[in-house]
């Protein structure tokens, strides 16, 4: 069996600061997290990239494109850098990615938290929705970069970023290969979900909500009838809060972090 290539990842010094990794979502990089670089005077950032994603290697098959596969390289990048345990934030296909590692590897985690991911807290795929799912992944790899522009996640579609940070992300989207979005649309996003699963949290855990994603809001209240215990932060951004609103997402999670937030 082949070992995935190790995950790239910008490595704060270790400064005595307690360890957060910052897991960002698909058609992304660790560049994501650019605006929140004032969290480096609370932690010891450790900024990822995802398979194919940023300076990471594609995955080479479908196996290490699925959620536990990252998962498990995570774990790995930990063991590499010495960190006894972390915090962990996820945002969007990354909010599935930090909940299940916080679910697999209790003893590596401290605090977790995430933003607006809907394939995060849905509930499990029908029969149809996973074939619409493979003739998503068959049409990106027909028409290639035109599908992967088209997609609505795009960082192009973003209309709430600044310009330039906007095109710094486009450019960064440009080197994903369409194979890579596609093995992560047919064989990752369909095994995203921890819902069923949230209730094995040990934890302190938090949602740092962008209340102008309105396609999220049901799921938001969802978490907050069926899992009180899981903190809410409401800011006034959309799915990628942390661009939209970084003091005010900073300041949520640093609170959160440093145990300032009910939980």
């Amino acid at each position: 069996m082949m070992t995935a290539p190790p995950l790239s990842a910008m490595v704060d010094p270790d400064n005595g600061l307690p360890a957060l990794l910052l897991i960002h979502g698909m058609l992304s990089s660790s560049l994501h997290w650019q605006p929140n670089t004032a969290l480096s005077q609370h932690f010891r950032l450790v900024r990822v990239d995802l398979p194919g994603h940023g300076a990471s290697a594609p995955p080479r098959t479908p196996e290490e494109a699925q959620p536990g596969a990252i998962v498990a390289q995570f774990e790995s990048l930990r063991e590499t850098l010495g960190i006894a345990a972390w915090h962990v934030c996820g945002a969007s296909f990354g909010a599935g990615l930090a909940l299940r590692y916080a679910i697999d590897h209790p003893a590596a985690c401290q605090r977790i938290s995430f933003t607006n991911g809907s394939a995060a807290l849905r509930d499990s795929w029908s029969d149809d929705e996973l074939q619409a799912q493979i003739r998503l992944a068959a049409h990106i790899r027909d028409k290639g970069d035109a599908a992967v522009l088209a997609m609505p996640y795009h960082p192009a579609h973003a209309r709430r970023f600044p310009p330039e940070f906007r095109a710094a992300l486009v450019a960064e989207a440009a080197r994903i290969t369409p194979e890579t979005v596609a093995l992560f649309q047919q064989v990752a996003l369909p095994c995203l979900t921890q819902r069923h699963r949230l209730g094995a949290l040990r934890r302190p855990c938090l949602l740092i909500n962008g209340l102008y994603e309105h396609r999220f809001q049901p799921l938001r209240n969802w978490l907050s009838e069926a899992h009180p215990a899981i903190g809410i932060v409401d800011l006034p951004g959309g799915h990628s809060v942390n661009i939209e609103c970084p003091a005010a997402f900073d300041a949520a999670l640093t609170d959160f972090l440093h145990g300032l937030k009910p939980e």
